[in-house]
This record gives C-alpha cells, structure tokens and sequence, in this order.
C-alpha cells in the first residue's frame, strides 16, 4: 500500500501530470510549442520525400538497363546458364 508521503500532498502536485502533456500557462504540448513541432513535422516531410525521390529515381535508373526487345529469362542473359549450372 502506498504511504503517506506517497500521495501527493497538495492540487498543484497532482496536476503537475497533466501540465507535463498540454500546459495552458505557455501553451506547449509534449514540452513543445507549436512552432517547434510544426518544424519537427517539415523536417520529417522534407526528409521522407527526399527518401521517396530517390527510390523513384533508383527505379528509374534499373529501369533504364532493361531492353524491351530481349527478354529477362532469355538463356543468354541467365546467369546460371553461362556458368553451366543448369540441366539440358
């Protein structure tokens, strides 16, 4: 069981919880004003695009080294085939 000194003692200590997720006197959520979390959010916004841009153009440069006219599981461009590792 919790003793006395456990408890808190007065308002003020309970609450201080609460103040710690939103506090009305500087208006922070989380200990963060707005604009800080709204530069978190660009950070993260900038940063997952950059990482989406480069994923499409890494997409478009192995798209690139395709030849449409040839096809992928041709024996020539199959790797096992050359080094005869494969059963005729």
């Amino acid at each position: 069981m919790a003793s006395t000194e456990d408890k808190p003692t007065n308002k003020t200590e309970a609450s201080s919880w609460k103040d710690s997720f939103y506090n009305p006197r500087t208006g922070e959520v989380l200990g963060r004003t707005a604009g800080s979390w709204a530069l978190i959010l660009l950070f993260y916004l900038v940063f997952y695009c950059f990482l989406a841009g480069m994923f499409a153009l890494t997409m478009w440069v192995m798209l690139l080294t395709l030849d449409e006219n040839i096809p992928s599981t041709s024996p020539e461009r199959d790797a096992l085939t050359r080094l005869c590792l494969t059963r005729r």
